[in-house]
């Protein structure tokens, strides 16, 4: 979910609201090493997003993950978003480095995610570090399966301006079509220092494919 990426640097006002519609594909590479390939569209903001992860599992609990992100925002999306008159679009790629230590207890998933993020955005090189804390639990309706969960996620730039840079809380479900699909959705409320506050509608659909390497 990339809606949390938006960026500029406007005042806040009334919050607005952007579905927010993507697609993941996973593969696994072996047991240990995988890679995830991403696409948003945030269609009211006009803004398309692309994300491309390496998951490497160092332990039971622990993971270790490098990724590259891209976003685009056209004009008049940055000017829905800052409540100001913008006449150019915006651009930025993120490198990201992220340790996560997981767990399960009595069908709770529990997570803990720390990122490093490099920003190269239009005005300059900003470093940002993010805590998002999940969780996750299994939930059978019959002989379905589904699992809600909740995040919380804040933001610091290390850039002129408050320790808060943004907070993202979400709440969603998964529900597996079969093995391979699962369909997920989600609310996402993203509050900004610098943005207007947005109401996202989250409709993703996750596949998962074969193992690469070795028995699936």
């Amino acid at each position: 979910m990339g809606a949390q990426e938006l960026e500029g640097s406007g005042k806040s006002g009334k919050a607005i609201f952007s579905p927010a519609d993507y697609v993941e594909v996973s593969t696994p590479l072996s047991d240990r090493i995988g890679v995830n390939a991403y696409g948003f569209y945030l269609s009211n903001v006009q803004a398309g997003i692309g994300l491309f992860e390496v998951p490497v599992k160092a332990s039971q609990h622990i993971s270790f993950t490098s990724s590259y992100l891209y976003i685009k925002v056209p004009a008049a999306g940055l000017s829905l978003l800052t409540g100001e008159p913008e006449s150019t679009p915006y651009e930025e790629h993120q490198f990201r480095q992220a340790a996560t230590f997981s767990a399960t207890w009595n069908h709770f998933t529990f997570s803990v995610r720390n990122m490093y993020v490099r920003r190269f955005t239009p005005t300059g090189d900003v470093n940002r570090y993010r805590n998002k804390i999940y969780v996750a639990r299994q939930l059978s309706l019959g002989s379905y399966r589904c699992s809600p969960f909740i995040f919380d996620e804040v933001y610091h730039d290390f850039a002129p301006g408050g320790w808060l840079r943004r907070n993202w809380i979400v709440g969603g479900v998964d529900m597996p079509v079969n093995r391979y699909l699962t369909f997920q959705a989600s609310y996402i409320r993203q509050d900004d220092e610098y943005l207007r506050s947005v109401n996202f509608l989250g409709a993703g659909l996750i596949v998962r494919t074969g193992k690469v390497f070795g028995r699936d």
